[in-house]
């Protein structure tokens, strides 16, 4: 195993199944790139597909990495851990006030019929719950 980076945090709550990671500091578009593939790597492994991301310690998201996410990274997830993939984001009140209305981060509705769904939230308990109700709607049998 690597050791862990400065700048991140994870750890696979089975109790919840949830990959939990957590960004220590504002990461540099390389740490973001490999941040992000760890926990990938982490969720291959534990076989988890509800993620809590905290990233109220980061400042700048909107600014960094969201057209990789959204056009190389996001999309690898259902294929790699086997159906769809559900996270969590926490950011600070002033944060999600900015990405809400930045034109660059698209809407929570761009999510609406993909297999990869995200959620924001300024509360780690609301953020559980969401996860919580999403395991629930995928164990119903269809």
């Amino acid at each position: 195993m690597l050791p862990a980076p400065d700048y991140l945090q994870h750890q696979f709550r089975p109790d919840l199944q949830v990959l939990v990671g957590r960004w220590l500091r504002q990461p540099t578009e390389a740490e973001l790139h490999t941040g992000y593939f760890r926990l990938l790597d982490v969720a291959e492994t534990v076989g988890a597909r509800l993620w809590l991301v905290d990233a109220r310690r980061r400042d700048h998201a909107s600014q960094q990495g969201t057209p990789w996410m959204m056009e190389h990274f996001l999309p690898l997830l259902p294929p790699r851990l086997g159906g769809p993939v559900y996270l969590a984001y926490l950011f600070m009140p002033a944060h999600l006030h900015e990405l809400e209305h930045d034109a660059a981060v698209p809407p929570l509705t761009y999510f609406d019929g993909r297999t990869y769904h995200v959620e924001r939230f300024t509360e780690e308990q609301a953020a559980m719950r969401w996860l919580a109700a999403c395991q629930a709607q995928q164990a119903m049998p269809e």
